[in-house]
C-alpha cells in the first residue's frame, strides 16, 4: 500500500473494530463491488471561504478526486453500500473518526447514502446489521430502519458467519 493512499485507511483503524485489514488486492475488489462514500479532510486545511458565492479552492483541479489532489487528503469517514443498482442495498461499513463526530457528518454521510438507495430505479429493501445499543437509535431516526423482528410474521433474518482466519 503507498504511504498516502487514503482509499484503504478506513479498514486499518480500530474505529473500525467489525473489520480486520485485508491485502490490497481483496480491498481494491471490496470496493469496486460497492458504491464507496468517503469523507476527506483536506491537508493543509483549506482556508475559509471568502463568502457563500465564493468558495475556497486552493489547490489546482485533480482528475481522480474532484478539486482535491489524493496526496493532500486524510479520510475521515466511509460509508459502504453493497448493491444490485436496481432492487436492494446492504448499508456497511460506516465510521467516521471519533475527532469528527461532533459536525454533523455522520448524519450528512447517512442522508447521502439514504439519497442513493432511494433513487435505485425498483428499490425493494435495504438492509443493514449495526450494533444494538449505539447504531439502533441512529439508523432509526436517519433512515426510518426497523428491527427485524418487527416483521416476524412475513420476514425471518438468517445469517452465517464466517471468519477465515490465516
Amino acid at each position: 500500500m503507498e504511504k498516502n493512499d487514503c482509499r484503504y485507511m478506513a479498514f486499518r483503524t480500530e474505529d473500525m473494530y467489525w473489520a480486520k485489514p485485508l491485502p490490497r488486492d481483496q480491498l481494491t475488489t471490496l470496493l469496486a463491488n460497492s458504491t464507496t462514500f468517503g469523507l476527506y479532510r483536506v491537508l493543509p486545511d483549506a482556508p475559509a471561504a471568502k463568502s457563500a458565492d465564493s468558495p475556497s479552492s486552493p489547490r489546482s483541479p485533480s482528475p481522480t478526486l474532484g478539486n482535491q489532489p489524493t496526496d493532500e487528503l486524510e479520510q475521515i469517514g466511509i460509508a459502504r453500500v453493497i448493491t444490485d443498482r436496481v432492487t436492494t442495498a446492504y448499508l456497511t461499513d460506516v465510521y467516521i473518526l471519533p475527532d469528527y463526530r461532533t459536525y454533523g457528518l455522520g448524519k450528512w454521510l447517512i442522508q447521502c447514502c439514504n439519497e442513493y438507495v432511494t433513487n435505485l430505479p425498483a428499490m425493494r429493501r435495504a438492509f443493514l446489521v449495526t450494533t444494538p445499543g449505539v447504531g439502533k437509535d441512529f439508523y432509526t431516526r436517519e433512515l426510518g430502519f426497523w428491527d427485524v423482528r418487527e416483521e416476524q410474521e412475513r420476514l425471518v433474518c438468517m445469517t452465517r458467519r464466517f471468519f477465515k482466519m490465516d
